[in-house]
């Protein structure tokens, strides 16, 4: 849902299934979005210490979208090097919004229709 959401709103994505394809395509990203569980021997928070200790990827801000919500996974995950901690459920657009603060992106006008 997510990856579509973003893909409409004209932010490229690649979705991948292992820790492993996250390690490969990571350099060519502008930004990580990583669970906490994820499948395989390697969790999210293992991941993140991957990315940031590797040269390729150690500066591309790296946010966790979880529903694993409690203050020791948050403390884990800011330990080891996360940018952002979000917790579910995460409106598409607060994740949007979140990414264009950490990307510097700048936010869209807001139009209203007034009567």
């Amino acid at each position: 849902m997510y990856a579509e959401f973003l893909d409409y709103e004209g932010l490229a994505t690649f979705c991948v299934s292992s820790a492993r394809h996250a390690m490969m395509v990571a350099p060519c990203a502008d930004v990580i979005i990583t669970g906490m569980r994820l499948r395989g021997e390697i969790n999210g928070v293992d991941l993140i210490g991957l990315l940031k200790h590797d040269n390729r990827t150690k500066n591309i801000p790296v946010v966790v979208l979880t529903a694993c919500a409690w203050d020791t996974e948050r403390e884990s995950a800011e330990a080891a090097g996360c940018d952002l901690f979000l917790s579910k459920p995460c409106l598409p657009c607060e994740l949007l919004r979140q990414l264009r603060r950490l990307l510097a992106f700048p936010q869209p006008a807001r139009h209203f229709a007034h009567r």
